[in-house]
């Protein structure tokens, strides 16, 4: 049986991280120095950001599971992660619309390969993650938890829908390589 490269559009996981790392990584995320999330294309985005350095342990954790979902799964010529990790926090009516985490590059430059969202609590409404399949021209509901993440191609199309009560909190991370040929 053949695959088709476009349905593999993501792999997604349960939570297994222990809840006093959850907590930790949640408390790190709330300490953060939050500026209004911006974008070079001019999306809908209202969430707000700060940054994790790739040298801290919670970076650790994503580079690891990158790693393993491309090693299984994806099998992408990667280099390291592209930028910094994001911390987003969306709070009451913010989102971040339709959009794909890959820019165009010059010739030679790596670009992003890979991309993970990953949920750090859950005591929230709404800001649902969802993806575009092409195959099949649908949205897909990824299901997530606190713990939970979500590892996918960064040409996929992917949103998270309006928050509609308290405040969601996730670290977005992307891993470049050589581009695609």
């Amino acid at each position: 049986m053949k695959t088709c490269f476009a349905e593999r559009t993501c792999i997604h996981s349960t939570p297994y991280l222990p809840k006093s790392i959850l907590d930790e990584i949640l408390e790190t995320c709330k300490s953060g120095d939050y500026q209004s999330s911006e974008t070079g294309d001019g999306k809908s985005r209202s969430s707000t950001n700060c940054w994790l350095y790739v040298d801290s342990w919670i970076a650790g954790i994503l580079h690891n599971i990158m790693i393993n979902a491309n090693t299984d799964y994806f099998n992408y010529d990667l280099v390291h992660f592209s930028d910094n990790i994001q911390v987003t926090k969306y709070e009451e009516n913010q989102e971040y619309g339709w959009h794909i985490d890959q820019a165009p590059k010059e010739p030679n430059q790596r670009t992003r390969k890979l991309s993970i969202s990953l949920l750090v609590n859950d005591d929230f409404e709404g800001g649902e993650f969802e993806i575009y399949n092409p195959v099949n021209q649908r949205q897909i509901t990824i299901p997530m938890e606190a713990g939970s993440y979500c590892v996918f191609p960064s040409w996929v199309v992917h949103r998270v829908k309006p928050v509609t009560s308290g405040t969601r909190y996730s670290l977005v991370a992307w891993m470049d390589g050589p581009q695609f040929r």
